[in-house]
């Protein structure tokens, strides 16, 4: 007896173990210690100057708090992952890069990924935000958020300027927003 009662205490410390490492991502909204803003001056450090930023993605995956920073300039793609905790830079990938139709420029008055979880957590206050996307998606700059409410993942998409709900009409093809 003795024998099961001990593996059946080592199953349960490591159970809590488990749990303790990667809760974050499962319990809570964990915002990340550089902002946004930090996030993108940090990227720039490694970016030739004149470059325009297409892209800003913050993810929260087992715990972990990510940035990945994506960036065209004369002809270059630059992807850039930062981590959210302490600002190091954890991946940087420099490739050539053709779009097959040129990006209208990003508005340079978006509202902050801060203000985004913050309208996302006003509209769900139970849910988890595990991804915040800022880009360019069925003509228009968007934020993606994906945010699970009761164990189901929802993407909810805001105008980059106003911070309104958009939804999206029409088939996968050929979107648009109202």
């Amino acid at each position: 007896m003795k024998k099961y009662t001990l593996f059946g205490f080592c199953c349960l410390v490591m159970l809590f173990m488990a749990a303790s490492i990667y809760g974050q991502g499962f319990t809570g909204n964990t915002a990340p210690q550089i902002d946004s803003a930090r996030a993108v001056q940090i990227a720039f450090t490694r970016i030739p100057a004149g470059a325009t930023l297409v892209e800003i993605e913050w993810e929260l995956k087992r715990g972990w708090s990510e940035w990945d920073i994506k960036a065209f300039h004369n002809g270059m793609r630059y992807d850039i992952k930062i981590d959210g905790g302490s600002g190091q830079i954890t991946s940087f990938r420099e490739r050539q890069h053709t779009p097959r139709t040129p990006l209208p420029q990003p508005p340079q008055n978006r509202i902050s990924f801060e203000r985004v979880r913050e309208i996302v957590q006003s509209m769900h206050p139970a849910g988890i935000i595990e991804e915040i996307q800022w880009e360019f998606k069925y003509g228009r700059w968007v934020y993606e958020v994906d945010v699970r409410v009761n164990g189901r993942k929802n993407s909810i998409y805001l105008d980059s300027i106003t911070g309104t709900q958009l939804q999206r009409t029409g088939r996968e093809n050929s979107r648009s927003w109202i």
